[in-house]
């Protein structure tokens, strides 16, 4: 963790020391971002007349968000808990002068980029002539987590650095996460689950993208 953060901020000043070598009048800005990968906060640099760097820091944090369903007459709850926190480091590279269209690609370190889902009945039900209350039953559970360094690749509208003092940005691209590591498992009736478990990451082999839409607003410094 601390090595990788010498490394982002190794490599920020050395795109700092790139962009003194270009220009005289190198410009600062700060943004706030929300999108699919949470709200996010960043600072920027103006590296010449084509590049820009940025260093964000970014947040998303679901807890307990439940949704209860009906399923063959009985009800089901479903619980989602979703936790991703990462820095990234990205570079735009603008190839048209006048227009704000960019193309992205950088680095992030997730924190947490954690998954869990968890599903069990609201009610009793009855085998034969026994009831079964949901402790009794049991529960199953879902959870994930993807590589800790993630590849950025995107486009987007919006200089990371505006040319007056507000700026708007869209950014539209991927972050590739790698397989994530899988725990299926169950409790009470349901402890069979885990027998499941390598289906379930064989099913989950192809959710190695985590795709990103993201709105924002910055202010330039100076």
């Amino acid at each position: 963790m601390r090595k990788l953060l010498l490394l982002l901020s190794f490599l920020f000043v050395l795109l700092n020391s790139y962009g003194q070598d270009y220009s005289k009048t190198n410009k600062f800005a700060i943004g706030v971002s929300g999108g699919s990968n949470g709200l996010g906060i960043d600072v920027s640099r103006n590296l010449n007349e084509h590049f820009n760097g940025s260093l964000s820091f970014n947040y998303l944090k679901i807890d307990n968000f439940s949704q209860v369903v009906t399923y063959d007459s009985q009800s089901l709850k479903g619980t989602a808990n979703v936790d991703m926190r990462n820095i990234d480091l990205r570079i735009e590279y603008l190839p048209f002068k006048g227009s704000g269209f960019k193309i992205v690609a950088g680095l992030a370190y997730m924190f947490s980029n954690s998954v869990q889902l968890i599903s069990s009945y609201t009610e009793p039900i009855t085998l034969g002539v026994r009831t079964l209350t949901p402790d009794d039953i049991g529960e199953i559970r879902f959870e994930s987590e993807w590589n800790q360094l993630s590849p950025y690749l995107g486009i987007g509208l919006g200089r990371a650095v505006p040319k007056k003092r507000i700026g708007f940005g869209l950014d539209m691209g991927t972050y590739y996460l790698g397989n994530p590591n899988i725990k299926f498992y169950g409790t009470e009736l349901f402890t069979d689950m885990s027998s499941q478990e390598q289906k379930m990451e064989s099913n989950m082999k192809d959710y190695t993208w985590f795709p990103l839409l993201r709105l924002r607003l910055s202010v330039r410094l100076n």
